[in-house]
């Protein structure tokens, strides 16, 4: 059976380019934001006024000092702009002389019909090139100004909603206690073409008539229910602001783009939509951020994160970035980690599976290199069977620092140490790259020499009762496969199930290199004596989402066991511990678990959400600082505290608002960041290449 076949079509990719005050002309907030007729950014100051014509370069307009909270684009293509009390009329880069008012203009608002500015005590309205007071307010302050399409003007204050009307214009006072309008105040009014105003309040969006019919935030689907500080309205989303971040809500979706990944501070003042709503600048605590959609396709994302890849690799190990600038990645180095061979392994997988696709020879290179690497890792303990987390060289970070699980050694090239302590998922790593590798692209030579190394890691746990047995003669801790443990010692209940699931794989991969018949016998005494497949029937515990590791592995060790296994009775096992495991995490939609669990069972289950992730997740992986803990919109997993882990969230975050630059990681972690770290975009890429391997992404 044919796999169902998405076919994605270009998409919305969003970059953020972030502006602090050393960018902004000393200024510590951005206030006001407008494009003017001729598509030109201004931004609004509490240091003056600043424009740009290419989004990059910032010049502060000269005379023009103080608080600038207010911005208007007149159609004649001129700017009035509210510094404090006083209104300047700007023409091209030049002003006339500055209007006074009696107090600092809050806002404007207006159209072709009617044009206002409204200060805590009064509206004006504009006339013969300057303003004229229409109207004074006394029931309480000022606070916002909403002109309607037929030049209607709603004024908030503290207390009360004004409407200007009349043959000799007065205001029409609707109180709450008399009315249907709100009883939260309202900070900011946006009107649209058919006459509604959409007003942001303390509680979140009302949409009103302009009569007396108001829809309250919590009919309004995916719109924040917190205090709403600024609005825009564009033919695609609504753009609201808040003091946690910005909020677009859409027909479809609703997206948050908050303080690190996305903008320069908490609080949102100002919010303006370029004239094709392929880009957006809001104005924030700290600065000011320019954030663009710009089509792309998957591929061409893919081609993009394939660049990058020099950035992290070292000897062949692609790993990951530290002491990056600005999201700089010729900045900073390329980190030793404790996952070395895991990480490798998963750019040695998707370039298989790219070559096998593409015949593309440079992917075949690429994915050969590291195969040599990740194969050295084994040779370089001089333990058969036995592969080091890394090895670093002298003048690396820490090379001799005592740590008694480095071990000193020589290679071709000279002297280095290598890591032991090495853990399941290391080895989990290295199987799923020797497969594919293995599969997908050796020689016969290769072949061989994978297919000895493969063995001699898989004789190495039988030998040593089915762990890896360090230098020191001790059994590492994490790689413990063995019935004993697993079935007899409560103490190994989280990893029964998983690090049966891997063992069974390694078998199953082992005899499919050597087709040694010891291999499935030793596999069918797991399955018949020790009841390897219940459990995997059972594999993923509830554990609060604390633990997101198993998520990666267990689809890695699975992937060969649904390729490579004939025998039926323990497919159905693996396809139904599969699914308890994919329900478990479905509305996290991880792509890889997504793409395995359609191939497991000739569906096409959630591949649009699966796009979607691929889609979302951010350009720029630096582990950014990002706090979602501050949101009105989010809720608290309550159990989580019984598994050992801190703080995390009861449903999935969408993949732009996560915390970390890796797409397999924890998308209910609510706050957190490295910045400066980058880890390597392979997890990104593993996925989208398996996703087409297995035919289920087309463009």
């Amino acid at each position: 059976m044919k796999p169902y076949r998405l076919l994605v079509q270009p998409f919305r990719q969003v970059r953020a380019t972030k502006f602090g005050m050393n960018m902004l002309g000393a200024a510590t907030a951005v206030l006001s934001a407008v494009y003017d007729a001729s598509g030109r950014l201004w931004l609004g100051t509490d240091k003056g006024v600043l424009f740009t014509a290419d989004g990059i370069r910032f010049t502060k307009l000269s005379g023009l000092t103080g608080e600038a909270q207010a911005l208007f684009a007149l159609p004649d293509g001129s700017l009035l702009a509210g510094c404090g009390s006083r209104v300047f009329r700007i023409i091209g880069e030049k002003m006339e002389p500055a209007q006074a008012l009696d107090e600092a203009i809050i806002a404007f608002s207006g159209n072709e019909k009617a044009l206002y500015a409204v200060t805590a005590s009064a509206l004006y309205l504009w006339r013969d090139g300057g303003f004229q007071l229409a109207q004074a307010i006394d029931y309480g302050t000022g606070r916002a100004v909403g002109a309607t399409p037929e030049g209607l003007a709603y004024v908030a204050c503290d207390e009360t909603l004004y409407r200007l009307f009349g043959k000799r214009p007065r205001f029409g006072n609707m109180l709450p206690s008399m009315t249907n309008t709100p009883k939260t105040k309202i900070n900011c009014i946006v009107s649209d073409a058919l006459g509604q105003l959409w007003c942001g309040t303390d509680e979140g969006v009302y949409v009103f008539d302009g009569r007396n019919e108001w829809i309250p935030p919590a009919e309004l689907p995916g719109f924040p229910q917190c205090r709403v500080t600024a609005l825009a309205l564009g033919r695609t989303g609504v753009y609201v602001g808040t003091e946690q971040g910005l909020y677009i809500v859409s027909g479809e979706h609703t997206r948050f783009y908050g303080c690190g990944r996305y903008l320069p501070g908490d609080r949102v003042y100002a919010v303006a939509v370029s004239p094709e709503e392929d880009g957006i600048w809001v104005g924030a605590d700290g600065g000011a951020a320019k954030l663009t959609f710009a089509p792309m396709t998957l591929g061409e994302k893919a081609a993009y994160f394939e660049k990058q890849i020099p950035y992290f690799t070292r000897e062949g190990y692609v790993t990951g970035r530290a002491g990056v600038k600005n999201g700089d990645l010729s900045t900073g180095h390329v980190y030793i980690t404790d996952n070395d061979g895991l990480y490798t392994a998963e750019y040695v997988a998707y370039q298989s599976m790219r070559y096998a696709l593409t015949g593309d020879r440079t992917a075949l290179a690429a994915a050969r290199a590291s195969m040599q690497a990740l194969l050295k890792l084994q040779r370089v303990t001089g333990i058969p069977g036995f592969p080091a987390r890394a090895y670093r060289r002298p003048g690396e970070d820490r090379f001799g620092n005592g740590d008694p699980e480095w071990h000193l050694t020589r290679d071709e090239t000279g002297e280095l140490e290598w890591k032991g302590e090495t853990s399941s998922d290391e080895l989990t790593g290295h199987y799923f790259a020797a497969c594919w590798y293995y599969d997908l692209c050796a020689d016969d030579e290769e072949k061989a020499q994978i297919a000895a190394a493969t063995r001699a890691m898989t004789d190495h746990i039988l030998s040593h009762g089915y762990t890896l047995c360090d230098a020191d003669g001790l059994s590492t801790t994490w790689a413990h496969f063995g019935p004993e443990e697993l079935n007899g010692d409560n103490c190994w209940c989280w990893e029964k199930g998983v690090n049966a699931l891997e063992l069974l794989s390694f078998l199953t991969v082992t005899y499919h290199m050597t087709r040694d018949e010891a291999y499935l016998k030793e596999k069918y005494a797991l399955l018949r004596e020790h009841h390897y497949a219940m459990n995997v029937l059972t594999y993923k515990k509830d554990d609060a989402h604390s633990c997101h590791i198993d998520e990666r592995l267990t689809a890695y060790a699975a992937a060969h066991l649904l390729r490579l296994e004939t025998d039926e009775a323990v497919l159905r096992c693996v396809r139904l511990g599969l699914r308890r495991h994919y329900e478990y995490i479905r509305e996290e939609y991880y792509p890889f678990a997504v793409f395995l669990m359609n191939s497991a069972n000739a569906a096409h289950l959630d591949l649009d959400e699966a796009a979607r992730v691929l889609e979302e997740f951010p350009l720029n992986g630096e582990c950014l600082t990002v706090r979602n803990s501050i949101r009105a919109d989010i809720a608290w997993e309550e159990r989580v505290g019984l598994f050992g882990e801190g703080p995390h969230l009861k449903d999935a975050l969408p993949a732009c608002e996560r915390v970390t630059g890796a797409l397999h990681s924890n998308a209910r972690e609510a706050d957190g960041g490295s910045p400066g770290r980058v880890p390597s975009p392979c997890t990104w890429l593993i996925s989208y290449w398996f996703g087409r391997y297995l035919g289920y992404l087309s463009e």
